[in-house]
């Protein structure tokens, strides 16, 4: 008897988990095993919260604090007014060897590596930096729908697959997709960005900073970039409409392809991916609204390339 009760738990245990794990999407589940696999590695123990103060151009972030926040390359603009002027890109890893990423992001990536686990450039780390070449051009896959030739921030989104698999690590592992289908509930997210930054003693002079945005109406960007170029369609679908509370033209003009990201519900370490940065904000101009493209708009397109979904 005692043994047909044991039986009988394991077929409730594994009904439950194919109905809690297997019927969700591929993203999900990666989350999920994701989640139970990175408590194991005893995630480095930073303070991480989705409520603080956020100051002008951004909180510095705290190392390992968001461990998926990648720096997927650099490039120096030599006819700018000051020719020591970097701009960068801030990516999400989201698996053992996929970025995701702003599609505009493609033409600031002038260097031939991705930098993981490193969020100020402007010390020494106590935290040891992950770099891993790019090798291919072709390894930087861009929505179907984005087209870099022309001025237009509808489908900005893409993936970089890595030339190797990254060990995840304490301080080094991917976010979460935002899968939820359903309307959204939360009114606020954290905004993560590298600021601007020049070479300083041949080392790079740039941080990881975060700012707490409120989600406001669409609308509210439609009228904001009503004359801009990159919205002739308006704000669609696809995107959504933040308002920072404080100026932060460091971060904008910095990082071309900052992340929208919130913490997992009960989590404290994992966070979950929203959104990456529109493209044609201007960051010269004195706004404080921007956009960003949602994540779950492109599951499909997403899950098949990383995945094989």
């Amino acid at each position: 008897m005692a043994l047909k009760g044991v039986q009988v738990l394991c077929a409730a245990v594994l009904v439950f988990y194919v109905t809690q794990v297997i019927g969700l999407r591929v993203a999900e589940q990666k989350c999920q095993e994701y989640i139970k696999s990175i408590a194991s590695l005893n995630p480095i123990p930073v303070e991480r919260t989705n409520e603080f103060v956020t100051q002008t151009n951004g909180v510095p972030a705290k190392e390992a604090e968001f461990p998926h926040h990648v720096r997927v390359g650099q490039w120096a603009y030599e006819d700018y007014d000051d020719p020591g002027f970097i701009i960068r890109c801030s990516g999400a890893l989201i698996s053992e060897q996929y970025i995701l990423l702003s599609g505009h992001c493609f033409w600031a990536t002038g260097d031939d590596y991705v930098s993981l686990g490193r969020h100020d450039y402007t010390k020494n780390s106590s935290l040891p930096e992950v770099q891993i070449k790019r090798v291919r051009k072709e390894d930087l896959i861009m929505h179907e729908g984005y087209d870099p030739d022309i001025k237009s921030s509808y489908d900005d989104i893409a993936l970089l697959r890595l030339s190797e698999p990254v060990n995840f690590t304490s301080h080094i592992y991917p976010a979460c997709l935002w899968t939820d289908e359903s309307p959204l509930q939360l009114d606020k997210f954290t905004a993560t960005a590298f600021t601007m930054g020049k070479f300083v003693n041949e080392t790079d002079d740039t941080y990881v900073a975060k700012l707490l945005v409120q989600v406001v109406p669409s609308d509210d960007c439609a009228q904001e970039y009503a004359n801009s170029t990159f919205y002739k369609k308006g704000i669609t679908e696809e995107q959504i409409c933040v308002q920072s509370p404080v100026e932060w033209n460091s971060t904008c003009e910095g990082d071309l392809g900052g992340l929208l990201q919130t913490l997992v519900e009960g989590s404290t370490t994992v966070y979950r991916l929203y959104g990456v940065e529109g493209n044609g904000h201007a960051c010269e101009e004195n706004h404080l609204k921007f956009t960003y493209t949602k994540v779950q708009s492109y599951l499909d397109w997403i899950e098949k390339i990383v995945w094989g979904a």
